[in-house]
């Protein structure tokens, strides 16, 4: 069928290049297609799979195939006056024509407006089709505006434009359509097919390489899941924890054996796994974990184990859907404890039933974030083969020996952590993109709500008066500095040495805490920008404040995070400062001499010329100088 296309495919050819031209065949999309093709009888079998090929997200037209489609939509196009240019009806028909010698049934007609009608296809869908193919054939009016928008989303896609407009464009869906849901099992249920429905866009399957089924895009696979947050927050966080949490424990401390036999699976969801770390009496200090995992050199296996009640595993995603755990434990060789490791767990069977000496209790109702299915954990001396270990920094030889290939155990401790970096470098921006949703509501309502006469009569919009403007604009600033900064932070992630490791994680660390915190702060204030109306489920303000604040706490809780920044700064300036006696002194009065003079200096701090405000270099001089004055005087209380 490749040569000699039917009519009856060919007078559906225009639909298929208007629904492959956003490069997104949406699931609500993909399920009509498929029960309307098999349901038509015009068609033989052979043509109803060759269309139902064309419908597969996976498995996209080729270039070729879809230049072929568009030559002949413009051949056909051709036929028509361009007062006619309105119906992708009339226009596939027109084709079907142009390729064949035989007539087109009455049936082959409606089914065809049927299937127009049922996707939603309109004059927009048209003028997409044209615009696409005649570039030149209409002219726009342009914006009357001080600012093109696009030049901004430009800015803010730069780079992975395709791939945020595929979400955007899935987002629209009715699939992932944003509906108050009060019952816990039900919200999970559809988050889960949401996750099922972006791996089978492929979008899941960005952090891996190739050879394991994905993309080796790291860069895309930070964006999939940042675009998360226009829709349900629930169901990016569920990705995070499939992809980027259970997904990342599997390839970043696993190796080939690991990524070939559960890397494909686990991106592709036919493998839901959870990362269970964080226990009830050992929060964020993970390097005293309880759990054990014993290894037995005679059976070549290891007895995971919960000591205590504290020793749970606590508030773990995907614990009620899961069929394998990825559980963090105190490793033990021949009675000797080599600090913390990851082991792969399986506690489900393909019935969904628990296996022996696994408990799992449901977390229940919270806060927000209610389609995500936490679940507390315990092990009573499960036993799994010692391959499950993974073991990429630290493995358990022929011998049964433990061996590593970074002698010191707290430096293996905290490469092992690092290799983890990218989730707290998400969620930060996650929380902004929460943010950039909740500042484009309030804004667009504070443009045109009206309160309050004015002298000549008229009400004022809410967004003229001062008070509103304080409150909203430098929120909307600092979202736009802390996006670029996070986004900044993934690029160098993405492209980073083993030398940059430590800077990466310190600001990842910052930036976390900073940018979630900004987020929790300026959605409450968008909703009272909103007032009564921020009050609405309608307007999202209440499903943002719950499903936002854990940020505050998961991924590492902010203040401990930025105590993890303080002490990083701290040790860069006292190594700084590295030389023996004297020298070491003179170095440091120096640099304390050094940013008095630029205080006291008129030519830094008075100089209030416009150019000079404006220049990039005097900012980044400015927060350079900032910096530099807060570690120096931090420095000095400290040493009192």
């Amino acid at each position: 069928m490749n040569e000699t296309l039917s009519p009856g495919i060919l007078s559906l050819l225009p639909l298929f290049y208007v629904g492959w031209s956003d490069s997104v065949l949406s699931p609500s999309e993909m399920k009509l297609i498929h029960s309307k093709i098999k349901s038509y009888d015009f068609l033989s079998e052979e043509e109803k799979s060759y269309l139902l090929k064309w419908s597969d997200p996976l498995n996209p037209p080729s270039e070729v195939e879809f230049k072929h489609w568009a030559q002949s939509i413009k051949k056909a196009s051709n036929e028509f006056s361009e007062s006619e240019r309105h119906s992708l009806i009339d226009l596939g028909i027109e084709i079907a024509k142009n390729n064949s010698n035989n007539t087109i049934s009455d049936s082959t007609k409606h089914a065809i407006e049927d299937l127009h009608q049922a996707l939603g296809l309109n004059n927009e869908s048209q003028n997409l089709l044209f615009d696409k193919l005649f570039p030149g054939l209409k002219t726009k009016q342009k914006s009357q505006k001080d600012y093109d928008p696009n030049v901004i989303k430009s800015l803010l896609d730069s780079g992975y434009d395709d791939t945020k407009n595929k979400v955007r464009s899935l987002l629209k869906d009715p699939m992932f359509a944003l509906n108050h849901e009060a019952d816990k099992d039900i919200h999970r249920l559809r988050v889960l097919e949401q996750l099922k429905a972006l791996a089978k866009q492929g979008l899941s399957g960005y952090a891996f390489p190739e050879k394991y089924g994905g993309m080796d895009k790291q860069g895309d696979h930070i964006a999939v899941f940042e675009m998360l947050a226009y829709g349900d927050i629930s169901t990016a966080i569920k990705f995070g924890v499939q992809i980027g949490l259970f997904g990342g424990a599997v390839y970043m401390l696993g190796t080939e054996k690991h990524h070939v036999k559960y890397v494909e699976a686990l991106h592709k969801t036919e493998l839901i796994g959870c990362f269970a770390m964080t226990e009830t009496g050992h929060g964020s200090d993970v390097k005293g974990l309880e759990t054990t995992a014993t290894y037995n050199h005679n059976t070549k296996e290891i007895t995971v184990h919960s000591p205590n009640f504290a020793a749970g595993k606590e508030y773990i995603g995907n614990a009620m859907h899961s069929s394998m755990a990825a559980v963090f434990a105190q490793l033990i060789v021949d009675g000797e404890s080599h600090g913390v490791h990851a082991v792969l767990v399986p506690i489900r069977d393909k019935n969904n039933n628990l296996l022996p000496g696994v408990k799992v209790e449901d977390c229940g109702y919270k806060l927000g974030l209610n389609g995500v299915d936490n679940g507390r954990i315990w092990f009573d001396n499960v036993k799994v083969p010692v391959d499950n270990l993974l073991n990429r920094y630290g493995h358990i030889n022929e011998s049964g020996a433990y061996e590593s290939p970074i002698s010191n155990p707290s430096k293996r401790f905290f490469t092992m952590l690092g290799a983890l970096v990218v989730g707290r470098i998400c969620v930060g921006l996650l929380g902004i993109n929460a943010s950039k949703k909740a500042l484009a509501i309030a804004i667009k309502y504070a443009n045109k709500r009206r309160q309050f006469q004015s002298k000549d009569g008229s009400e004022t919009l809410i967004m003229d008066y001062p008070t509103h403007q304080r409150r909203l604009i430098p929120a909307l600033s600092k979202t736009y500095a802390y996006y670029f900064a996070l986004k900044d932070l993934a690029e160098k992630y993405k492209d980073a040495t083993e030398e940059e490791t430590r800077e990466i994680e310190t600001l990842a660390a910052g930036l976390k805490a900073k940018a979630t915190w900004h987020a929790t702060h300026t959605i409450q204030t968008c909703r009272e920008c909103c007032g009564g109306k921020g009050y609405l489920f309608e307007n999202q303000f209440s499903s943002l404040k719950a499903d936002t604040d854990i940020f505050t706490t998961f991924e590492g809780d902010n203040t401990v995070l930025m105590q993890l920044v303080s002490k990083g700064l701290l040790t860069e300036f006292k190594q700084s400062f590295h030389d023996d006696g004297y020298r070491a002194v003179i170095k440091y009065l120096f640099t304390k001499v050094k940013h008095d003079a630029y205080e006291l200096n008129p030519v830094f701090g008075r100089n209030t010329d416009i150019e000079h405000l404006l220049d990039k270099r005097f900012h980044f001089h400015a927060f350079e100088y900032r910096r530099k004055k807060t570690l120096l005087t931090l420095s000095e209380r400290m040493r009192k």
